[in-house]
């Protein structure tokens, strides 16, 4: 594995003193596609060290590697901040070192295994006067402001969620997402949960849920959710699957507006469709809506340490952490018992349809 690329500056020759020099713990799939570009293109970060147990079989000239996060510390190497990508059961204890040692710290989603773990993080990183920040990637979707502006104006009276994906394809061999204290379909899931949230005005709730869990494992592998509007009646049913065969993967909302259009965010939140119009669409190119929401999580983590705040958000984590304590539990071989009907727009298809 290369940090650098042929079209990146080597990084070594344009580390003035007020970069915020970072190191990355854990490098898994989404560090490398997503976290290492996003440092490597911000003006405000150089990536000065990587933290992974198989760090001595990585070669690479400009970035130091470590097999522990013990060991960088240990090493005297200059870090002011690290961006943990680790499985969530194991960050909060390097979180709290790091701030412990003077380090900003930015959790990849979700903050933590526990609520609980990231309100004391919270905590902790105001008495050290430091930053910490949970980087719910969905909060910096393209299609949040329009949609939110949309509901805002027109009102809501339904919500459909389809988030189905398969995870063997996007995180292989990851057995930890089924363990106990796994989230299973809700590793993905919450990342539609985190986009529901962030277009409504309203906190959403946990109301019922039915969990599918295959034979041997713990977390489910599909889910139907119902949630609640916190003042309203309002309904938001969802599907959620990380076990799911087809090729027409899909993270899509779909919300009935007030005055009866349609409301299609899809995509992850990349593209909104409104009443059958297409209000905002990726840029041309552009192959995920991950490559605009790394950029602009690593943006508002500069902001957040210049400004000496913190911005650690729990209520998608204290969603799915509701809904797999509270949920139904069903051997994936038993039928499904109809939480989630189809509504009167229809689950969104990939053109918002």
């Amino acid at each position: 594995m290369s940090i650098t690329s042929a079209d990146e500056p080597d990084r070594r020759q344009r580390q003035p003193r007020d970069m915020i020099r970072t190191a990355i713990v854990g490098m898994g799939q989404i560090a490398r596609t997503h976290h290492v570009p996003a440092i490597l293109q911000n003006p405000d970060f150089a990536l000065v060290a990587v933290v992974d147990p198989g760090a001595e079989t990585v070669q690479d000239t400009g970035v130091r590697f470590f097999p522990t996060f013990g060991a960088m510390l240990e090493s005297g190497i200059g870090v002011d901040a690290v961006a943990i990508c680790t499985p969530p059961r194991v960050r909060y204890t390097i979180a709290r070192t790091a701030l412990q040692h003077g380090l900003h710290v930015l959790l990849e989603k979700p903050p933590a295994q526990t609520v609980g773990e990231a309100i004391d993080l919270a905590a902790f990183a105001a008495m050290r006067n430091r930053t910490v920040f949970g980087a719910w990637h969905a909060y910096f979707s393209a299609g949040i402001p329009v949609a939110r502006e949309l509901i805002a104006r027109r009102g809501i009276r339904d919500i459909q969620i389809v988030w189905r994906e398969n995870s063997e394809k996007w995180h292989p061999g990851t057995a930890w997402f089924w363990e106990a204290g796994g989230y299973g379909a809700f590793d993905a899931g919450m990342n539609g949960i985190s986009l529901l949230q962030a277009i409504l005005a309203q906190r959403i709730m946990f109301r019922d849920a039915e969990l599918f869990v295959r034979p041997r494992q713990f977390a489910p592998v599909r889910a139907n959710v119902r949630l609640g509007l916190s003042g309203s009646d309002v309904v938001a049913t969802g599907m959620f699957d990380c076990g799911y065969q087809g090729q027409d993967e899909t993270w899509a909302i779909s919300c009935l507006l007030g005055d009866d259009t349609v409301l299609a965010i899809t995509d992850g939140g990349a593209c909104v469709h409104h009443d059958g119009h297409c209000v905002v669409s990726p840029p041309s190119g552009q192959a995920s809506t991950l490559d605009t929401e790394y950029p602009a999580i690593y943006r508002r983590f500069a902001s957040l340490i210049a400004d000496g705040v913190s911005d650690l958000d729990t209520t998608p984590l204290q969603i799915v952490t509701d809904i797999l304590a509270f949920g139904k539990r069903i051997a994936q071989d038993e039928p499904e018992a109809g939480i989630l009907q189809a509504g009167h727009h229809g689950s969104p298809g990939p053109d918002g349809s």
